[in-house]
């Protein structure tokens, strides 16, 4: 996995979904166990432990991983009775995602050219204090 990439892909759904700073936190500290952890294809986890490293609620951890998953950015298996813990996958980027509006072009480029700030309103003197 191309680490750049999963950190671009979040925020570009994040653009769209709006998470929370849990939903974020958990996705970002499950990507630091992963790459601990030399990229398993699953990652398994505690809830108490997890919990405990997230600092959030059991409640909060459940709904911030629906959410993640989703978004389509993970996959997890919850664990359940005596010492079994959940299993986390970080899912590759869809390549169909809509680009961001920031990254359209909207400036005029002659409107900058040459200007030093005539054209924005300012008393153009020449001198270096403009």
């Amino acid at each position: 996995m191309n680490l750049f990439e999963l950190i671009t892909n979040f925020w570009r759904v994040d653009e769209q979904k709006n998470f929370s700073g849990n939903e974020t936190r958990l996705f970002f500290f499950l990507i630091h166990v992963a790459n601990r952890s030399y990229w398993p294809k699953w990652i398994e986890f505690a809830d108490k432990r997890m919990v405990a490293y997230a600092n959030i609620s059991l409640q909060v951890l459940k709904s911030a991983r629906n959410r993640l998953k989703e978004a389509g950015l993970l996959d997890f298996s919850p664990g359940g009775g005596f010492r079994v813990k959940t299993k986390y996958q970080i899912l590759t980027p869809r390549s169909n995602l809509k680009l961001s509006p920031y990254n359209s072009k909207t400036k005029d480029r002659n409107f900058n050219i040459d200007s030093n700030g005539e054209k924005k309103g300012f008393v153009h003197t020449g001198s270096d204090f403009d």
